[in-house]
């Protein structure tokens, strides 16, 4: 049996103001979420889907980073992109697109492990291999 954590990892709060537009907090920060405008929302934040591709990139970059600190290898820019695209007739439906720019005095095989290193960051691997969502609804 896993335990719960004792404090979440995320929260969403409605902001109250009669939009889409939603307060989301992930550790020590709060930002806006919110819709285009297309989709109904004022477009003051990013959406659920550039959330998680931002969660991505940054799980990718720090991974990289990591990883070169620990081989003493000299990287001195780190940049990670992800598009995300929906497509209803493919399985699965969303895809991912990482395009990863490595800045450095690197050897081909340094880039090509980094590469290889950068489908081990743990939100690559959730996205992957899928996750299992309980959901409970709290009382007053």
């Amino acid at each position: 049996m896993t335990e719960t954590p004792t404090r979440p990892f995320a929260t969403a709060t409605d902001s109250g103001h009669g939009g889409l537009q939603t307060f989301v907090t992930a550790g020590p920060a709060t930002i806006v979420a919110d819709l285009s405008v297309a989709s109904g929302g004022l477009d003051l934040g990013p959406d659920p889907h550039e959330l998680v591709a931002a969660g991505l990139a940054a799980c990718t970059t720090m991974t990289l980073r990591l990883y070169a600190n620990q081989k003493g290898w000299d990287i001195s820019g780190l940049h990670v992109e992800v598009f995300s695209s929906f497509d209803k007739d493919a399985t699965p439906h969303e895809r991912f697109e990482r395009v990863i720019t490595l800045e450095g005095d690197l050897t081909d095989e340094q880039r090509e492990r980094l590469f290889q290193i950068a489908e081990k960051c743990p939100i690559h691997k959730l996205l992957t291999a899928g996750a299992k969502v309980v959901t409970t609804v709290a009382g007053n």
